[in-house]
């Protein structure tokens, strides 16, 4: 888990010194947030890209039994999936510690100044890692952890592109024809696949999924009583703290079958959506 927060903050650090010196985004500027924050999503990026191929075929490998040993898995198997299971607590880790609290330090009172929407990613990062942690201590109901994984990452390679593309089209260095074009091009991907997941699949798959730990004999002998009740407030949470983002997806799928979406790239400010 510390190396996988370290290897995180390495692509992180990279990535920032990459906009800088080869895409010219401001270093020293009011606008050095844009190049900070860029640089996080490309962090994101990494992880979901490494971590979802291995979740797919690994939930392929065995029948999908949410609320199964860890132990009755070929030995090979277990270790894939603490390592797994490791890989995205440390991203966790590292995301809530330098892309949220550091981000968000203020020096004069030494304490950091968090918006809504950072305590919405704190929440969703301390739930999602004691599950996985909890998943990783009674060995049991991994598979759930994974799915759970599996859903909510799937999307974020577009979504972490979208945040950079929209960061970048607010910057005279970047804002030119082909990233508005790609600004554009990837609201759409974005959107259509975020509420494609978060509306459609991952309340099917999810729904299945919470009915194992809950109701079935399986699920009452592997899980206990309170990590049964607690998952299952910690999925559906996830789920419906998504509407937010639920409703702004739909609202950019909305204008663009309407044929409104035309963003304002004037004085590389991007319309807002």
């Amino acid at each position: 888990m510390l190396i996988s927060s370290l290897f995180l903050l390495n692509v992180r650090v990279a990535a920032e010194q990459v906009l800088i010196h080869v895409f010219h985004w401001p270093a020293t500027s009011s606008d050095y947030i844009l190049t900070t924050e860029a640089a996080a999503s490309v962090g994101s990026i990494t992880h979901s890209t490494i971590l979802c191929p291995v979740l797919y075929l690994a939930l392929r490998m065995l029948p999908y039994r949410p609320s199964a040993k860890l132990e009755d898995a070929p030995k090979w198997y277990q270790q894939l999936v603490d390592a797994m299971l490791q890989f995205c607590t440390g991203y966790m880790v590292y995301d809530t510690i330098v892309n949220i609290v550091y981000l968000r330090w203020q020096g004069m009172t030494q304490f950091p100044s968090f918006t809504m929407d950072d305590y919405l990613f704190l929440g969703h990062h301390f739930v999602t890692a004691m599950y996985m942690t909890q998943a990783r201590v009674i060995k049991a109901g991994h598979q759930s952890a994974m799915m759970c994984m599996l859903l909510g990452e799937l999307t974020n390679p577009f979504h972490n592109s979208y945040f950079i593309a929209e960061r970048a089209v607010k910057l005279n260095c970047c804002n030119g024809p082909r990233m508005q074009s790609f600004f554009t091009f990837i609201s759409i991907a974005f959107a259509a696949t975020y509420n494609l997941m978060r509306v459609i699949v991952a309340p099917i798959i999810l729904g299945y999924t919470s009915y194992d730990l809950a109701f079935t004999e399986q699920g009452r002998k592997n899980i206990p009583f309170s990590l049964r009740i607690f998952w299952n407030v910690m999925i559906w949470g996830v789920i419906f703290g998504s509407s937010a983002c639920i409703i702004m997806c739909h609202g950019i799928l909305v204008n663009f079958f309407a044929g409104t979406i035309v963003p304002d790239f004037q004085k590389g400010v991007a319309h807002e959506l």
